[in-house]
């Protein structure tokens, strides 16, 4: 019987309960679990880091864009002198970058297929190698594997940051409930708001000569006790080390739900995308 299928229908009440409880308790000793926080801890700096190239690399070309565009609309006849300058830079600098940046990534959807295979056990395929210079350029800029993996890599972005939110928030909470006999006398420890929340919502809507503007309405959170559990006792703090026990046990199945969800999403949009072109070059 698998770690993934707690119990099965020809077991009695009593052993399907037993069956349940050691998948439950048994998450903290599972390997598959910590290849899960490991893959949601790097989820963040890669996000981050992707983001960076992508967007340094899209700027330029989009930039130049966006000028010749701007120039077009408010003053076309000075886009006959602007404008070929503007075109050789997008030819000469613009369209090397965007191809570049294409190639990372590809490079980095690879990275990330590499990544889930190894940490969250998936098997994502690639596409066939590409045969030649020219087919491999073509597919570079035209394949549509190629723009998923840049949809991918922004997601990863934010991804990251609701990755690294929900592990520091969950061990944290742990960590505070387990840890209660050594510092249950002690006021300062708890998980609280280190400053005020505030939330001023404003609308205005405007045309023409007249405006409508909405009130803003402040909502505030004054700074203080978010969570906090003060016992003066050694057994009640032992009390509370133990719930803290039951909630790490809870906190780690939900890792796994999230890697897993993360899994599923990971398979579905770089399925069938190019392979690394490091690894598996093109034939010529």
């Amino acid at each position: 019987m698998s770690a993934s299928q707690p119990f099965s229908t020809d077991q009695t009440a009593l052993e399907r309960a037993r069956a349940i409880c050691r998948w439950f308790v048994g998450v903290a000793a599972r390997k598959r679990t910590y290849a899960n926080m490991a893959y949601l801890f790097l989820t963040f700096p890669l996000g981050i880091g992707y983001f960076t190239v992508l967007v340094t690399g899209f700027a330029i070309p989009v930039g130049l864009l966006f000028a010749i565009v701007e120039i077009a609309r408010s003053d076309p006849f000075a886009l006959l002198v602007a404008g070929i300058p503007i075109a050789l830079v997008m030819v000469c600098l613009g369209v090397p970058v965007a191809f570049c940046t294409l190639f990372a990534s590809i490079e980095l959807s690879a990275l990330e297929r590499r990544l889930a295979d190894r940490l969250l056990g998936t098997d994502i395929p690639t596409t066939d190698p590409a045969t030649g210079l020219r087919t491999w350029a073509r597919r570079v800029v035209a394949d549509r594997g190629t723009w998923k993996g840049v949809g991918y890599l922004f997601s990863k972005f934010v991804l990251g940051i609701a990755s690294f939110v929900l592990l520091v928030v969950g061990m944290t909470v742990t960590y505070t409930l387990i840890a209660a006999p050594l510092h249950y006398r002690n006021q300062t420890v708890g998980i609280h708001l280190a400053d005020s929340i505030e939330f001023v919502p404003e609308f205005t809507y405007q045309h023409d000569g007249w405006t409508v503007d909405v009130s803003p309405i402040t909502l505030s959170i004054a700074d203080g006790e978010l969570l906090s559990l003060y016992v003066d006792s050694v057994v009640a703090a032992l009390a509370v080390s133990a719930v803290g026990v039951v909630v790490g046990l809870v906190v780690l199945h939900l890792f796994n739900a999230v890697a897993w969800l993360l899994a599923r999403y990971t398979k579905l949009l770089l399925r069938n995308t190019q392979p690394s072109i490091v690894s598996e070059p093109p034939e010529l």
